[in-house]
């Protein structure tokens, strides 16, 4: 049988990549002084449906249920809106608050080439400041989260969508969310598709025309933007990012400056500021702004260029009993390498000697340690190195500096 559409099993092997993209990640949000949340993973249907949170488009694409008593809820679509939650429901949270979360997030959306219904993210949040710097330090964090990952060739887009919704205004659209959703899906589906639904929307013919130019345009310094271009030269990042009219970012929320960085063809990652999000859920009136890694479509990208470079084994050495009397003995050598920190492992399985080897080949495990009755009476050990052969009579805590 196969997992739902959409969704993938994960594997030993994909999760050690999973988990070194993580470990680093995580290292970097802590390293700009940004604390760990966690939220559920499902939600009030009045608290993802909210006016203001993501939209019309992501309301459909959400995972909505009934509980036994009734109760309407959703699985999350983002991070962001269950922290904003959070925020607006306690105030004495002091500011800024610095915040990151790690989990996976849900989008009933058509599965294609990195775009899946369950995947992992990985975002950080200010609350508090309405400095661009604040902007600016979410999109320094986010590329060195890539540098340190080895994805050098990403580019960052930055646009307004303040600056956007001026040019929509003047063109007379009385609609410009939804023309922004519409604006939002160039990328994914062309021009010819988004002008089609420009029109379904009632949007007129010459209007659409010069919505396709605007975004089509040369980019320029704009005012809204002065401020946050100045910050990342601040962070030495400023040769990282472009203005790009072209990029809008869909969700309701954003309210000012929005960003989203590119590798391979497609988005690994996005954000803005959205300073009214916090009031739509009940709070006082709180800037806020962050940056959202797509962990999933990371980790696909760093396997297509090849990136990881981790020991794809479940035990540095595997302690092997030459019978089953001596598997006792091979226990207590186990659980000696295991507390000194060295990963280890042994038969579970009653296998004679051969098998055992078998086993260790099949799992790549890269020592072998054979515990018999003369090792035992001698206390020294033979430790195989497995890739080259060569063995080395130790005993045990020299065999635990030698592995350690």
């Amino acid at each position: 049988m196969q997992p739902p559409k959409g969704t993938r099993d994960l594997l030993p092997s994909d999760m050690r990549k999973l988990n070194y993209v993580l470990s680093i990640v995580e290292s970097v949000f802590k390293r700009y002084g940004y604390e760990p949340i966690d939220t559920p993973v499902f939600e009030d249907w009045d608290v993802l449906s909210a006016k203001n949170a993501g939209g019309e488009e992501l309301k459909k694409e959400t995972y909505y249920f009934k509980d036994k008593s009734d109760r309407e809820l959703g699985l999350r679509y983002d991070l962001t809106v269950p922290a904003a939650r959070i925020v607006a429901s306690d105030p004495s949270i002091a500011k800024p608050f610095k915040r990151y979360s790690i989990g996976k997030a849900w989008r009933y959306e058509q599965p294609q080439a990195g775009r899946y219904r369950e995947f992992w993210q990985a975002d950080v949040d200010c609350y508090g400041s309405e400095l661009a710097r604040a902007d600016a330090e979410v999109i320094a964090i986010a590329s060195d989260c890539l540098r340190e990952l080895g994805l050098k060739e990403f580019r960052i887009r930055l646009n307004d969508r303040r600056v956007i919704e001026r040019k929509v205004n003047k063109l007379g659209i009385t609609n410009p969310l939804e023309v922004f959703r519409c604006l939002d899906k160039l990328e994914k589906i062309g021009e010819e598709t988004v002008c089609k639904e420009l029109k379904e929307k009632g949007v007129e013919t010459g209007k659409i025309e010069k919505l396709m130019a605007l975004v089509r345009s040369k980019p320029e310094e704009i005012d809204e933007l002065e401020g946050l271009v100045k910050e990342l030269k601040n962070f030495g990042i400023e040769k990282e990012v472009a203005i790009d009219f072209g990029m809008i970012r869909g969700f309701d929320y954003y309210t000012g400056p929005v960003f989203e960085i590119t590798a391979g063809g497609l988005a690994i990652g996005g954000g803005g500021r959205y300073d009214r999000l916090i009031e739509a859920y009940g709070g006082k009136p709180t800037p806020a702004v962050g940056i959202s890694l797509g962990i999933s479509r990371i980790v696909d990208e760093m396997d297509k260029k090849k990136l990881f470079d981790i020991e794809d084994y479940p035990a540095k050495v595997f302690v092997c009993s030459v019978n089953v009397d001596m598997v006792k003995e091979a226990v207590k050598i186990v659980q000696r390498l295991r507390k000194s920190g060295i990963s280890a492992d042994f038969d579970l399985m009653g296998r004679n000697l051969s098998k055992q080897f078998d086993y260790i080949n099949a799992k790549k495990i890269p020592f072998a340690v054979v515990v018999g009755p003369a090792e035992i009476k001698a206390k020294k050990f033979v430790l195989r190195d497995m890739k080259t052969g060569k063995e080395k009579k130790l005993g045990l805590e020299t065999m635990i500096k030698e592995l350690g």
